[in-house]
């Protein structure tokens, strides 16, 4: 995909999910989703299938009993780490909200910005700087 297309495809998406309400395990604009569900809607747009849990339920602790559970899936899907200087649009970002643990994910919208579902706010637009800056803990390349 040529970046031009890439740009305006997520400038042209980015309305459509401007009022999403933020569910736990949400999967759908309707009734709401999470930051998972919100990569998983957002990267079909572009044709891509990012797997919907690890093959168990995913509860609202998940991270207490299981630190390490949602990082062990990004790896799994076995995709081109990047590094924050090398960033650009469409790649996934994760980062450790609290005590360190990585339970957060977004989209890359320019080298700048990303994208991403928050529990208080719903659907936003953040710029990778000083707060998000210091919870990041990496990224993939999902499109090349």
């Amino acid at each position: 995909m040529n970046n031009d297309f890439i740009n305006k495809k997520i400038k042209n998406l980015i309305p459509k999910y401007r009022n999403a309400k933020f569910k736990h395990n949400g999967r759908s604009l309707e009734e709401g989703i999470d930051c998972l569900g919100f990569i998983i809607l957002f990267y079909r747009e572009f044709g891509v299938d990012i797997p919907n849990d690890d093959g168990r339920p995913i509860e609202e602790d998940w991270y207490k009993k299981e630190p390490d559970r949602y990082i062990r899936a990004i790896k799994n899907m076995n995709l081109k780490e990047v590094k924050v200087k090398d960033l650009q649009p469409l790649d996934m970002v994760y980062f450790a909200v609290s005590r360190n643990i990585i339970t957060h994910t977004g989209i890359m919208i320019n080298k700048r910005q990303f994208i991403h579902m928050s529990p208080k706010s719903g659907f936003l637009i953040s710029k990778l700087e000083r707060h998000w800056l210091r919870r990041f803990r990496g990224a993939m390349r999902i499109i090349e």
